[in-house]
């Protein structure tokens, strides 16, 4: 190895130690104000897994292995396959990532490191999950290479992203089992012509995320919209503070937003769903209406636990429970992204619990669907959600009256 390459890897890890001995000085902060903190370690967290540990990797394997004739043609295919224009994964027989180009990671808007060792399905919309999986196994198992339609949840004004996928198998030297090579076309190589915009005319690119500006601009509102609705129903009872606050959180924070009240006895009960616009009365909105807030999953270990749940592409489809018909509500509603945050009545004498700590007096559980409004805004970020779980202490607040200072 080139004694540049090692003094560039070392170059990366001193800015990269530097970076990380600044953030630890957030350890001081308010516990209120380290959001913006916690997200910029996440941030250095994945420039670490999907960059430095890659870099240090390829480095330390050509040292190792030297650059004979069989290497070098090992590196061009690698090359190639990352430079490759279209977006290309190489997949186990399950659909589970191995590799990705950058095109491909660009399109599944994460990082290669990132991605590697997570189900593909999981970056698709639900409901076209389990027709992957299938078709994967069937191409592994030697069945021939397929092509289908897919769609990814889109960030911006556009509802989703159309995908022609075409697998393949393709068996790596040294395997004695076939992997699944996935290779995505662009829109414009689709066939047939592209659906029309919601007036008519031909979709345009999708916009870029909002600068840094616009999103501080949506986290205040959502706090004051939130605020304005619970001191508007302060004087009202405990349903109607609940029904004020998703009113509020639906109509800047997500598309759905759903109140559970925990009674006296422990038992939980729905008493508010907040839906879309136009979307009040459709079955979606009747299933919610109907489920039992016990059968949920994330609302049971918010009630039970005080867990707040933040999920992005929820892999599991029995977090959100099943309607009636035993249909995972996850998939039936779309959803790309949930917050379930247990909402708490104050502590101290002016608690009812006395010392013994905060109870748990309601769940707010928002959702975030492929279809709606706020799944253009994309899953929820560690910044919506300190503001949500904000709004979530403030709504105990409101529930369980002013705190009395102690005698």
């Amino acid at each position: 190895m080139a004694g540049e390459d090692w003094d560039e890897l070392g170059e990366d890890l001193r800015d990269f130690r530097a970076r990380i001995a600044e953030l630890e000085g957030a350890r001081g902060l308010a516990p209120d104000r380290r959001a913006p903190a916690l997200e910029a370690a996440l941030i250095e967290l994945r420039y670490a897994a999907d960059v430095l540990w890659p870099h240090y990797e390829e480095r330390a394997r050509r040292a190792g292995t030297g650059t004979g004739p069989g290497r070098r043609e090992e590196q061009l295919l690698r090359l190639l396959f990352q430079r490759l224009p279209l977006p290309v994964a190489l997949l186990d027989r399950d659909g589970t990532l191995r590799r990705l180009n950058q095109e491909a990671a660009r399109l599944l808007g994460v990082g290669a490191g990132y991605a590697a060792g997570r189900p593909l399905a999981s970056f698709l919309r639900p409901e076209d999950r389990a027709a992957l999986r299938t078709q994967a196994a069937a191409v592994a198992r030697g069945d021939g290479a397929r092509s289908t339609e897919v769609r990814l949840p889109a960030a911006g004004p556009a509802r989703d992203e159309r995908r022609r996928m075409t697998l393949v198998a393709l068996r790596p030297p040294g395997e004695t089992r076939n992997a699944v090579l996935a290779v995505f076309q662009a829109p414009g190589h689709l066939p047939g012509p592209r659906p029309p915009a919601d007036d008519g005319t031909a979709p345009g690119p999708a916009r870029p995320a909002p600068p840094a500006a616009e999103r501080e601009t949506l986290l205040l509102d959502i706090a004051d919209e939130a605020a304005a609705a619970l001191l508007t129903a302060r004087t009202g009872g405990p349903e109607e503070i609940l029904r004020a606050v998703t009113r509020a959180l639906r109509a800047t924070a997500a598309d759905w937003a759903v109140a559970d009240l925990v009674e006296d006895s422990g038992r939980l009960r729905r008493c508010a769903v907040a839906a879309p616009p136009g979307h009040e009365d459709d079955a979606v909105a009747a299933a919610l209406r109907a489920q039992d807030p016990a059968a949920c999953p994330v609302v049971a270990g918010a009630a039970g636990g005080g867990v707040v749940t933040v999920r992005v592409r929820p892999e599991d489809a029995d977090c959100l429970g099943r309607d009636g018909e035993d249909n995972a509500l996850v998939t039936r509603a779309g959803v790309v992204s949930l917050a379930c945050l247990p909402v708490r009545r104050p502590e101290g004498p002016g608690g009812p619990q006395g010392a013994g700590g905060p109870a748990i007096a309601a769940v707010l559980t928002l959702l975030r669907t492929a279809d709606g409004p706020g799944g253009g805004a994309g899953p929820f970020s560690m910044a919506e959600a300190g503001v949500l779980e904000r709004v979530a202490r403030h709504t105990g607040l409101a529930l369980g009256g002013p705190l009395r200072p102690p005698p």
